[in-house]
């Protein structure tokens, strides 16, 4: 009973101080605008920390480690291209600027296309978002039944889920905000020291792990050159993760001041996942080293073997944090797609009072977090849970929405019939590749539904009537104004690095 003692109050101590936290910022908003993207005055470090605050959930840690164990080479390939889509969204953000004032990206899709597909991305939008605090509220169950046997670990996740529901609730994106800094420090402080818990297994120097690892085979890179289905299954899940763009990563995206630091923040966001994904590799190299012949069931169970509660209870704490910010930046989108975008496209006019639509929005965050806790109990195994969310709300989305926002973007005005094409063709292609063609060859093609919807609007607005207006048009004058800056800054670093 001692021994889990500490990891709880430890736990305990962590879960109060973050709704202190998140509750001692919030402020009363003035606007929905402040409720739902703040002042626009964010400093560009707290940008780049609450994105990856939002993107490192607890299930990348969690899951990921089983993978790279598994699949080696591979997986480790396709870690490395995930920060891809982060450098994607910083060239996005630099043609922002028309957009720059709404509050989503169902919003910005509902300025170009209409009423419908800005319903349809809103829709899409909140079940990807419940998808995703379902896994983190999965993850949270996991790690503390791992780490906590003397208490009901059913009671810890279900505090830690209010806790974050109650500061998304009354804080709005301020708390969520400081939270994530909060969250993602207590992160970056322990996965350290978990590489250093970890390395201690090995029983091995720096340079006898490095020399165990040139000896396996699945971490050889002529391996990654053996064209197999492994391979190709890699190749075509990098196409789609290229366009990982979620709908809480695409607000943050909003909050910015301008398109100039959208371009800053992402940019820099590249760089350090590069950094954290790293990191979460040397865990698992380590941990294969320590024991190669572990399941994916006890790769953890093996990490937390003979540590003290406390050091347990700064793993609980690495993990609840990375849940938690992740969790709560979804939720926060939800109820912004719920209050915003569904109510104003119903009601067709802009809601007059926004006591309203913060009311709305609180209910929502509120019933989406309730959801998302039924939801785990449907589907206890966090792998059989991320796969139905990535094979259903993530392709639906990336392959319906993505498109309509990187055409919106680069310029085109097409009309809501060529949108609701695009959309309905990457639906039934996603839908018809996973219903026939995957269950016989075993690959994703998440990659074609986001084709397909280009193609689809593309033919449908060069071979259908069109309205008056619509089609592509040219750079604003400050968007050129920005491509003539970044040309200068590019000018002028190069003649620095020539001196």
């Amino acid at each position: 009973m001692r021994l889990y003692t500490t990891t709880f109050l430890m736990v305990l101590a962590f879960l109060l101080l973050t709704l202190v936290v998140g509750l001692y910022v919030s402020q009363k908003p003035t606007t929905f605008r402040t409720y739902a993207v703040g002042n626009k005055r964010f400093h560009t470090t707290t940008l780049v920390v609450t994105i990856l605050a939002t993107v490192f959930g607890g299930g990348a840690l969690m899951r990921e480690l089983p993978n790279v164990h598994e699949l080696g080479i591979h997986r480790i390939v396709f870690l490395c291209a995930r920060p891809v889509s982060f450098w994607i969204m910083s060239l996005l953000g630099l043609r922002m600027g028309p957009f720059m004032e709404h509050l989503s990206v169902a919003e910005t899709i509902g300025s170009v296309y209409g009423k419908y597909p800005r319903i349809i991305a809103a829709l899409l939008g909140i079940c990807f978002s419940l998808g995703i605090v379902s896994i983190q509220i999965n993850v949270m169950s996991s790690a503390i039944t791992m780490c906590i046997d003397s208490i009901d670990p059913r009671m810890v996740t279900i505090l830690a889920t209010l806790i974050l529901i109650t500061y998304s609730i009354f804080g709005g994106v301020r708390a969520i905000t400081i939270t994530d800094i909060l969250q993602f420090a207590t992160f970056t402080i322990i996965i350290p020291l978990i590489i250093k818990l970890v390395f201690l297994k090995t029983d091995q120097s720096f340079l006898g792990v490095v020399s165990l690892l040139q000896k396996q085979e699945k971490f050889q890179l002529s391996k990654l050159f053996h064209f197999d289905k492994k391979l190709m299954k890699l190749v075509f899940d990098d196409l789609s993760i290229v366009f990982m763009l979620t709908p809480s990563v695409l607000q943050r995206a909003y909050m910015a001041s301008g398109p100039i630091q959208v371009y800053k923040a992402f940019l820099r966001v590249t760089l350090f996942s590069f950094i954290i994904f790293g990191a979460i590799v040397l865990i698992a190299l380590l941990v294969f080293i320590g024991n190669p012949t572990l399941s994916a069931t006890e790769i953890w169970p093996y990490i937390l073997a003979d540590i003290s509660p406390v050091y347990k209870g700064c793993v609980l704490i690495c993990l609840l944090g990375m849940t938690m910010s992740t969790a709560d930046s979804s939720l926060h989108a939800a109820a912004i797609m719920v209050s915003h975008d569904m109510v104003e496209s119903i009601r067709g006019i802009k809601v007059a009072s926004y006591l309203c639509q913060l009311r709305v929005a609180k209910i929502t965050t509120l019933v989406v977090g309730l959801l998302a806790m039924i939801v785990t109990v449907y589907y206890p195994d966090l792998f059989e849970l991320t796969s139905f969310v990535f094979t259903f709300f993530f392709s639906f989305f990336v392959g319906s929405v993505i498109p309509l926002f990187i055409l919106a973007v680069f310029g085109f005005r097409g009309s809501t019939h060529t949108a609701l094409i695009g959309m309905g063709i990457a639906v039934l292609v996603d839908f018809s590749l996973e219903q026939y063609l995957k269950p016989k060859i075993g690959i994703c093609f998440a990659f074609f539904p986001l084709i397909a919807n280009f193609l689809a609007m593309m033919v449908a607005h060069y071979l259908l009537p069109q309205p008056a207006g619509k089609g592509w048009i040219g750079h604003s004058r400050q968007q050129k104004r920005m491509q003539q800056l970044i040309q200068a800054f590019k000018k002028y670093k190069k003649s620095i690095d020539l001196e």
